[in-house]
């Protein structure tokens, strides 16, 4: 059976409390366990990818530049993608460019792009179907730990699922590197330029 909407996702956690009533709906929900997972559901979500990163959440985009005057010392300014979770980089992945902060939900730089700042970054991915196996089996303990204190009230269930997830997001850690090779990093100043140009030459 393919895992495939949001409250099966919530069931899976379920089952990892123990023998509790199913979830049916969370968006309106009823009984004391749907209000539980109404709560928690989608910050869990957003959370459990910043910090696994899965592959099928990573993307890029051009992101256009900001109106308005950017803090000192800072030259540009971009907008923050509504969609974005994590900002990875700016750029090809084996440049490693450092030279942005992200701050009031902007993202700041001396480097203006032409065609739009070069982003990389975690997407809020909200589609069941997109995530991987790997993915929906991990974040089923995540929310399994975020909502356990409350439905079970048991502190020692709380510790025994939080003691597990740091083996299963290495785990599924592995998974994804599997599919992406190292990447060799290059600092060439060619390379640096490419995909903009300097609008400044001093460092923060």
């Amino acid at each position: 059976m393919a895992i495939t909407s949001k409250v099966e996702l919530c069931n899976m956690a379920n089952g990892r409390l123990g023998n509790y009533s199913s979830i049916s709906d969370i968006d309106n929900p009823k009984t004391s366990l749907e209000v539980a997972y109404a709560l928690w559901y989608d910050i869990a979500r957003q959370s459990f990818l910043k910090i696994s990163m899965p592959n099928f959440s990573m993307a890029r985009k051009r992101v256009a530049e900001a109106s308005g005057t950017p803090p000192y010392p800072f030259k540009r300014q971009y907008e923050y993608p509504s969609d974005c979770l994590k900002v990875l980089g700016i750029g090809s992945i084996d440049e490693k460019k450092n030279d942005y902060s992200i701050e009031n939900n902007m993202i700041y730089t001396d480097v203006g792009y032409i065609d739009g700042l070069p982003l990389r970054y975690i997407r809020d991915v909200k589609d069941v179907s997109e995530m991987s196996p790997e993915f929906k089996i991990e974040f089923s303990w995540y929310l399994a730990s975020c909502v356990a204190l409350e439905i079970t009230g048991d502190t020692g269930k709380v510790q025994m699922i939080e003691s597990i997830l740091p083996s299963k997001l290495s785990s599924m850690s592995g998974i994804n590197a599997q599919e992406n090779r190292p990447i060799r990093i290059s600092r060439s100043k060619f390379k640096q330029s490419r995909y903009g140009y300097p609008v400044s030459d001093n460092k923060r």
